[in-house]
């Protein structure tokens, strides 16, 4: 088995997900004003947010935009007076129910200063963005059917009203943390099942390299503690508590004495500079863990 090549420096979140949360919006109502507080007060919590700051479009939704909001664990959706007069708005809309029959995205409505039973029944402003779709598309009347049908869908889920809370700043907050609680119940738990499930492996393999003395089976092991390792950290990163570092450490310290060992009955050459590029990455995350106990984060 191939020797384990360290992962490059670390971040709160793996590779893959460059973001949890995505931000559809009519940009000419809440672009400047609701939104971008919005996505201010969720970088300050460091929900890793994707804000389409496009000022011009064209006529269909762009594939990356769509692979965005696929990627997304949570969609929030700002409702406000134009935004159904927008069909790329329309299509995001679209495209983010889709993910949540496909992936279970949760789906967090904000009513800005519109009414929800317009939104719900396209009715005000949004009965005439939508008068203004049939003459537009008379000739594809299934596109609008599904708006109004998603609409309907998205406005009878529970989510903010805007005109019951009349300090927008308290408002934003709120939502933001309801939006990090929702996330953290997605991760949390699922991480932790991760953790434990690369726990019983690695004891597996550990049990196994002991009985055989075998260098594929330690091999094996330093690989699922290396696995094992990076889960730990990922909830480390999330986290001050001192015992989740300590546990961080020790499956690391455990990693080095291992990797330590293989080079002692190799001499390899490979062997050693795995050892020293594990060593760096230790080194790293005991830096972040000081730099934590005195209030910094990150690298």
């Amino acid at each position: 088995m191939a020797s384990f090549v360290p992962p490059p420096p670390f971040t709160s979140k793996t590779p893959q997900q460059v973001h949890d949360v995505f931000l559809s919006f009519r940009g000419e109502d809440t672009r400047y004003t609701f939104t971008s507080h919005l996505y201010a007060a969720l970088t300050r919590l460091q929900v890793k947010t994707y804000i389409d700051n496009e000022l011009e479009r064209g006529d269909e939704i762009s594939p990356s935009l769509l692979r965005a909001i696929d990627d997304a664990k949570v969609a929030v959706i700002v409702f406000s007076e134009n935004y159904a007069s927008s069909r790329w708005c329309l299509d995001e809309l679209v495209k983010i129910m889709e993910c949540k029959r496909k992936n279970g995205q949760i789906i967090v409505p904000v009513f800005y200063h519109v009414d929800p039973t317009h939104v719900r029944h396209q009715t005000g402003s949004y009965g005439h963005a939508f008068a203004m779709h049939e003459q537009r598309f008379v000739g594809n009347m299934n596109k609008v059917q599904t708006w109004r049908l998603v609409l309907g869908e998205v406005a009878n889920i529970s989510g903010w009203d805007c005109l019951t809370t009349r300090v927008e700043s308290e408002l934003v907050e709120k939502i933001a943390m309801d939006i990090l609680q929702k996330l953290d119940s997605i991760t949390s738990g699922g991480l932790e099942r991760r953790i434990a499930t690369y726990k019983q492996m690695a004891q597996q393999k550990l049990e196994k390299s002991l009985k055989t003395s075998n260098m594929r089976d330690m091999e094996d092991l330093i690989t699922t503690l290396l696995q094992l390792g990076e889960l730990k950290l990922e909830k480390a990163m999330r986290t001050d508590d001192s015992s989740v570092w300590d546990d961080l450490m020790a499956t690391y310290e455990r990693v080095l004495q291992l990797k330590q060992d293989k080079w002692m009955r190799t001499f390899n050459t490979k062997d050693m500079e795995d050892l020293v590029a594990t060593r760096q990455h230790v080194m790293q995350i005991q830096r972040e863990q000081s730099n934590r106990k005195i209030g910094f984060r990150g690298i």
